[in-house]
């Protein structure tokens, strides 16, 4: 069929112009598919919509219309599901949907249909159906609407057949319909005929004219054309050689170049971007070298530039052949035609890692000095001699408690301490006669009162005359310093009392033990040595019975002597390293400390204590008890009190013992003394054993003595391995 109509001059399979607007005339059902089962298919094939409507006028019904295209178009029911083609009833499209017939509004729902199909991305809409429903009754109508369609389509992406039976239609309608369409096909007794309109005629007259006039013109054009096209040539060569050059010179640049069409495709960079990446020019197309994180912010930058036409400059990072990303600094140029139109880019990239490395090197070199500087109470400051203006920068302003930066001489004269004024304006002129550094320690007084010590370190400019103008340098608080060396000094001073008095306590104990000693142990056995001396006289001789009751009497005196003797020693041995520490533990040593205190004193001792043995080492015990010691012997000497309480208790993995009377309460300046050496050495020996021990008085209250030991784990373990 279509080698058929090839031979007749028309093919509606696939080379009708859009706007096209035609009938076919058919005598037989098998007429009507041959012309609208190929129309269709070369619809299907070249994405076009259609759309067949099948009118109950006509010998075939939808379903033998599916049935007849799919037996060309195999993949139908697919083309029907994905609306790629519609067939109906013409009862069911616009013809009758309001059941009148308004051939503007049906003429111009085809328009909306052929809009939603472009919308859709179709390139076009094709279409059938068959108007003779209405050819008797309403033939003017007919031939009206026919002659709108014909208007109305030349200028759209759209084809129209129209489809009448020769053996239901009159021969004056068949003329009227074959008058309203660009032209006419027809089917009779199996041969195919084409009828032309008188317009087509005449249009196809002028058209021979104007081929043969096209082709005398043609003739001389093409001699013009081949002229010219040898002019191009030379030219196009000549072109291709500066290109080479050009891209020869592009190899030696160092920097990444490339560029590519304005949908984004790169298709030319140069050796060095091929060099650095290490891969071919297909493989960059694919953006495999781009960073991934940085692949959305770079093409949102391209678009933008594409979109408005202007360059674009950004920091991307690219992989190098060796898996190592780099960044770089990608400058974008969009290149417009003659008209204005964004046709290519033009791109470079230059290496910039090493500057980001120092970059980001001087921020974290910038952020370390920040930290140092506030760490070490550090800021700097300006003089400007000649304006007398001083400026602080933020870190000085912080020191000094201000909020503005900008300063008169006279103004920071007034922020000095009185005490420090005219020593540090008698520095300043002595720095300004002729030094380049100038240090000096002064304090500054606060807005809120408070008093800072300050360590300034300038250089002083001098101008080509040898007069100073500027000064900048640094200043440090140094309060904390200076506190810090007052409280050593302090320290030193009691450690060195102590260290005496420790020396003196030392001397005076090594002498009254050594009295004890000569006193009442020599004393003691000298009288023992006279006493043996006589009995030895006395039993070298026959005795008789007052003898031997006067030796029986010396021997008695001798026992006393004797036990006086051992007591004494004990008490000695006591004094030095009590004994009940050693063979009773620390909380029987502490209770036999507190009876002892009791009795020796008179003052009344309230022992508590709920613990059998406690979780102390050696040396932590000794010190708990010199502790008990040193503040029982406060408590006689100072307290004026009547009574103490003890308590030693063990709870929550630490060691407490609290020592508290009801005396006069020791003050704050006695706490801190320099002569309070006792206390001293309470917290040098609480200190040691790693113990915090806190001393608090409660004028008219009496004072309280409390330390805290954490207990170790290994003594834990040992106690229970003790115990066990």
């Amino acid at each position: 069929m279509a080698s058929e109509l090839r031979d007749t001059g028309i093919s509606v399979v696939g080379d009708v112009p859009w706007g096209t607007h035609f009938c076919y005339f058919y005598e037989t059902k098998q007429d009507l598919l041959d012309i609208l089962v190929p129309y269709f298919k070369a619809g299907l094939d070249g994405n076009e919509f259609c759309l067949w409507i099948v009118s109950n006028s006509e010998l075939i019904t939808s379903e033998e219309a599916k049935a007849a295209l799919g037996h060309a178009v195999p993949r139908l029911d697919q083309y029907l599901s994905e609306g790629r083609i519609e067939i109906v009833p013409h009862d069911q499209w616009w013809f009758l949907k309001s059941r009148t017939f308004d051939l503007h509004r049906v003429v111009h729902q085809f328009k909306e249909k052929l809009d939603d199909a472009l919308a859709a991305g179709y390139v076009g809409m094709r279409v059938n159906g068959s108007p003779a429903w209405m050819r008797t009754e309403r033939h003017e109508e007919l031939c009206e609407f026919e002659k709108e369609v014909d208007r109305l389509y030349p200028s759209l992406r759209i084809i129209v057949a129209c489809t009448y039976p020769v053996g239901a239609s009159t021969a004056d309608l068949l003329f009227d319909v074959a008058c309203s369409h660009r032209f006419t096909i027809a089917r009779r007794r199996g041969k195919w005929d084409v009828l032309d309109t008188p317009a087509l005629l005449q249009a196809k007259q002028q058209i021979e004219q104007l081929n043969r006039e096209l082709e005398q013109r043609v003739r001389e054009r093409t001699k013009e054309l081949e002229t010219a096209n040898e002019k191009l040539g030379e030219e196009i060569k000549e072109r291709k050689r500066a290109e080479e050059q050009a891209r020869k010179v592009l190899d030696t640049i160092p920097a990444l170049i490339g560029s590519g069409t304005s949908n984004g495709i790169l298709d030319y960079c140069n050796q060095q971007w091929l060099a650095y990446a290490g891969v071919s020019l297909e493989e960059l197309q694919k953006d495999e070298t781009l960073h991934p994180d940085d692949k959305a912010r770079v093409v949102r930058a391209w678009q933008e530039a594409m979109a408005t036409g202007k360059p674009y400059e950004l920091e991307q990072r690219y992989r190098r052949f060796d898996g190592v990303y780099r960044w770089f600094l990608a400058r974008g140029v969009p290149l417009k035609d003659a008209e204005g139109v964004i046709e290519r880019w033009y791109g470079t990239l230059t290496d910039i890692e090493d500057r980001k490395q120092a970059e980001e090197a001087l921020v974290e070199s910038r952020r370390k000095l920040k930290e140092a500087q506030r760490l070490a109470n550090i800021g700097y400051w300006e003089r400007d001699l000649l304006a007398d203006r001083l400026t602080f920068s933020k870190e000085t302003a912080a020191i000094f408690g201000l909020s503005r930066r900008v300063f008169t001489q006279t103004e920071f004269q007034q922020m000095l301490h009185p005490d420090d004024r005219k020593r540090q304006e008698l520095a300043l002129k002595e720095a300004l006669r002729g030094q380049r550094r100038y240090d000096n320690e002064y304090r500054i007084i606060l807005p809120d009162g408070g008093t800072r010590f300050i360590h300034a370190s300038d250089e002083i400019i001098y101008d080509a005359a040898g007069h100073p103008v500027r000064m900048f340098g640094a200043v440090q608080d140094v309060t904390e310093r200076k506190q810090a060396d007052e409280t050593l000094r302090t320290t030193s001073e009691q450690l060195r009392a102590l260290s005496s008095s420790l020396q003196s306590a030392r001397e005076e104990e090594s002498k009254r033990i050594a009295r004890e000693i000569h006193d009442e142990l020599g004393g003691a056995l000298t009288t023992w040595k006279w006493d043996l001396e006589a009995i030895s006289d006395v039993i070298s001789e026959p005795l008789d019975s007052s003898q031997v009751a006067a030796l029986q009497t010396k021997f008695e005196a001798m026992i006393e002597l004797t036990t006086t003797t051992l007591d004494t020693v004990r008490r000695l041995a006591s004094e030095l390293r009590p004994m009940a520490l050693d063979e009773l533990g620390l909380v029987e040593a502490v209770e036999w400390q507190a009876l002892q205190f009791q009795t020796r004193t008179g003052i009344a001792v309230e022992y508590e204590c709920s613990q059998e043995k406690v979780d102390l080492n050696s040396e932590q015990s000794t010190a708990v008890f010199r502790i008990l010691q040193e503040t029982l012997t406060n408590v006689l000497r100072h307290a004026q009190a009547t009574k103490v309480t003890i308590t030693v208790k063990q709870e929550s993995g630490e060691f407490f013992l609290a020592i508290k009377d009801n005396g006069r309460g020791i003050t704050e300046n006695e706490k801190s003394g320099a002569h309070s050496l006792g206390l001293l050495g309470m917290r040098e020996r609480a200190h040691l054993i790693g113990a915090q021990i806190d001393i608090i008085g409660i004028e008219g209250k009496g004072t309280l003595v409390a330390m805290r030991i954490p207990i170790s784990e290994s003594s834990e373990r040992q106690e229970r391995v003790n115990v066990s």
